[in-house]
């Protein structure tokens, strides 16, 4: 079985967006790059009728922290099963990590959320302490399972605390050996640059790509510091980091090269 190395082709190793098309993969072609795609993650959604209750006490909260799209996918599945009506919430002072988590409870929520361009929690937490004003104030957190400490560690005695609730479990996509085999022919065409989006994901991933014969010259790239130190920590070289989880930035990696 004969094998090759593909230029200006990019493997995305992510989760899947809701978007018919993918921002990243468009905007890749659009500049001249084959993208292709694996779905490294699956979730599964839990506690909504918790998630609902404290939706239900809004006067409680100073606004709702989501550090991902599945954050408020979750808020709007408990708002339609419990039949509350979110419009209370959008005056409040809601924040998220990343424009794909801005977008999505612009989207699903009308919600019009500050700290888009965080790139992560810790940026988030410390633009929160520069822009809140009100002592005391309680953020609801719904979070998955692999979230990271960063608002949990929020001191008692600092101005901004966070109440959180479990509401989705992240695991392994059950398929991603199929699907990688899928996008490399039957691990015969090794892409030139590798895009992992979280350290979850490359764990999820990362024994499977190396079947690849030719794996080790594909120019690998993290999105975010944390994913650049889950790389390095597997011995991985990062060819290049895109700090912020964008579209934009990625192709800004590419595009010098």
């Amino acid at each position: 079985m004969s094998s090759q190395k593909y230029t200006n082709t990019v493997l995305l190793l992510k989760t899947q967006s809701n978007e018919i098309s993918d921002k990243y993969a468009q905007l890749l072609t659009d500049n001249g790059f084959q993208a292709r795609q694996v779905k490294t993650l699956v979730f599964q959604f839990k506690n909504l009728k918790i998630l609902a209750e404290k939706l239900n006490k809004e006067s409680l909260y100073s606004g709702i922290i989501f550090s991902s799209p599945r954050c408020v996918q979750a808020v709007k599945l408990a708002c339609q099963e419990a039949d509350i009506n979110i419009k209370d919430w959008q005056s409040k002072n809601n924040f998220v990590v990343g424009t794909a988590t801005y977008t999505e409870a612009l989207h699903s929520l009308g919600f019009e959320c500050r700290g888009s361009d965080s790139g992560n929690a810790v940026n988030l937490l410390e633009y929160m302490k520069k822009v809140v004003d009100d002592q005391d104030s309680l953020f609801l957190y719904p979070h998955g399972n692999l979230k990271s400490d960063t608002f949990s560690k929020v001191e008692e005695k600092q101005k901004i605390q966070v109440e959180g609730v479990l509401v989705y479990d992240t695991i392994d996509n059950p398929n991603i050996e199929e699907q990688i085999s899928d996008a490399t022919n039957n691990f015969t065409e090794t892409p030139e640059f590798m895009v992992f989006f979280s350290p979850s994901g490359l764990e999820s991933s990362i024994k499977y790509l190396r079947k690849l014969p030719l794996f080790e010259s594909s120019k690998l790239m993290a999105i975010g510091p944390t994913t650049e130190a889950a790389m390095k920590d597997l011995s991985l070289p990062v060819f290049g980091v895109a700090k912020q989880p964008n579209p934009k930035d990625v192709l800004d990696l590419l595009l010098p090269i």
